[in-house]
């Protein structure tokens, strides 16, 4: 696999490294940042890809972590069930807390917990949902520059991968600050808690207009001067604090009593200030970030692991099925159907090697029969049969026959078989996948029209037994519904549950056997 991009993406700032997956730590070959335009998509992503032509980098398949203007996290409570199922009850929560349709929101959720709730396993379920709109303009402009986009996701969702494994059993805070807003999470065993967004300027550094005091009245006996107005960094560092305790509060809150323990600061770089005042205040020391451990810098590359923390949290983490992923459904599924293609392709390739094969077979086979054949011709002509030379004779004209008939069987066009695999194909639900497929050719002389027996073995996945035997009875109606289809046999060979972190459910391993027959 070649290299990949791991880019964070806000209203201001953009951040991008280049990396090798699979490497751990997360080696980094290349690391840039710059202000982010305003503009339209098309504008943005024009610069985008200017930009990383300029910085040198070559990847153009992209993870990208966005901190966009209203991604909400929530923590739903459901039963346990994966896909779409899952998905459509998290929209029939969120319909509940929000005014906006729910078909206007990209939703989706990966499983960070369970309960038991009146002796019932549940799962908890962290969800994200924001505008499609957003979204779909996010996609927009990662193509405009020319870049793939595989995964998008938040930054909290992003800085939970960099949970440290000597404090899994401890709640971790990550402030990721940016130059207009802040964003505080809350990790435990590397699963996103708590994300709260809130907006904060930086300074500009600019003095504040001096203006005279109007309607003040000395009363006298003040004696000393008054103190000197706070700068603009400690007023930075005020309310940065305020909203950073206030948001510890409330999680403190709706978790019932959980303390973060460790705090961790990435993007810009903390002023002493503020970090004095989270000492004073929270009790708390901005410890060093966890992607310093997580990830190299090559030699001559300049950067900071810190300030690329949301970056180097989606090169460090393990994404596959069942995480969180913000990009639209539509372009998820073409990616799926672009895999089934694919496979069809394969299968259809294999079916026709085989053919050839047999049919190239049959060729030569007959070849050397009408050898034999013309060789016992002269034979007989020459001299007196006898009968063992005529019984002899008699059986290689049968089989000569033989090989006719197989050779005009075979040359015939598959065109029946193309409708057969197009209808077996289409049939196929995603939840199923085939371990082997055999197909054994028959003899060119045996009775009747059978082109070969060919033997299927397969597995099915689902939520329960009964929707995995209801899934192969839909393939088993769409095999015994084709005319080249005859003696269908259908063996379970093992039914067993799945693991949690495969996502649950069970999978039925099933064996199918059927004769091919030309009509």
């Amino acid at each position: 696999m070649g290299r990949m991009l791991a880019i964070e993406i806000s209203p201001k700032v953009i951040r991008a490294i280049e990396y090798q997956p699979g490497e751990r730590p997360v080696r980094i070959y290349r690391a840039a940042a710059t202000e982010r335009p305003g503009g339209e998509p098309a504008a943005v992503g024009q610069f985008l890809r200017d930009f990383l032509a300029r910085s040198g980098f070559t990847a153009n398949t992209a993870m990208v972590t966005y901190l966009g203007p209203v991604i909400e996290h929530r923590i739903y409570t459901i039963p346990p069930v994966t896909g779409d199922t899952r998905d459509e009850l998290l929209r029939g929560k969120i319909a509940q807390e929000t005014q906006t349709a729910v078909a206007e929101l990209r939703v989706t959720g990966e499983v960070v917990g369970k309960v038991t709730e009146q002796g019932y396993e549940r799962h908890e379920v962290m969800t994200l949902y924001t505008p499609e709109f957003e979204i779909r303009r996010l996609v927009f402009l990662l193509v405009e520059a020319g870049l793939t986009p595989v995964r998008v996701v938040s930054v909290p969702v992003a800085l939970a991968g960099l949970h440290p494994a000597e404090a899994a059993d401890e709640l971790c805070g990550f402030l990721h600050v940016e130059p207009s807003r802040c964003v505080i999470s809350v990790s435990g065993a590397g699963k996103l808690r708590f994300a709260r967004e809130f907006g904060l300027e930086r300074p500009t550094g600019a003095p504040a207009p001096a203006g005279t005091e109007y309607g003040t009245i000395d009363l006298g006996g003040g004696g000393g001067d008054s103190p000197p107005p706070p700068s603009e960094q400690e007023m930075y560092a005020e309310r940065l604090v305020t909203e950073l305790t206030r948001s510890l509060l409330y999680f403190r809150q709706i978790s019932r009593g959980g303390s973060v323990t460790r705090l961790y600061w990435s993007g810009d770089p903390p002023p002493q200030e503020a970090k004095r005042l989270i000492f004073e205040r929270l009790k708390l020391e901005v410890a060093t970030h966890p992607a310093a451990s997580a990830a190299t810098f090559e030699s001559g590359v300049d950067g900071d692991a810190a300030v690329h923390g949301a970056a180097v949290g989606m090169a460090a983490a393990e994404w596959g099925e069942g995480r969180v992923n913000l990009l639209p459904a539509e372009y998820l599924q073409r990616k799926e159907r672009r895999g089934s293609i694919i496979a069809v392709a394969v299968v259809l390739a294999v079916f026709w090697a085989a053919n050839a094969g047999l049919y190239m077979g049959l060729r030569n086979a007959e070849k050397r029969y009408r050898d034999v054949l013309g060789g016992t011709q002269a034979v007989s002509r020459s001299t007196e049969a006898s009968r063992q030379d005529v019984s002899r004779w008699m059986g290689l004209k049968a089989a000569l026959d033989r090989a006719a008939r197989g050779e005009q069987q075979y040359a015939t066009p598959f065109t029946r078989w193309k409708g057969l695999l197009g209808a077996l194909g289409s049939a196929v639900p995603p939840e199923m996948r085939f371990l082997s497929a055999t197909f054994t050719p028959s003899e060119p002389g045996d009775v009747g029209a059978a082109a070969g027996r060919a033997e299927v073995r397969g597995i099915v996945t689902a939520g329960t037994p009964a929707d995995a035997q209801r899934k192969v009875n839909a393939f088993l109606s769409a095999v015994r519904a084709q005319p080249v289809v005859a003696d269908p046999g259908y063996f379970i060979l093992e039914v067993r549950p799945r693991d949690e972190e495969a996502g649950g459910g069970c999978e039925q391993e099933f064996f199918l056997n059927f004769t091919m027959r030309e009509r």
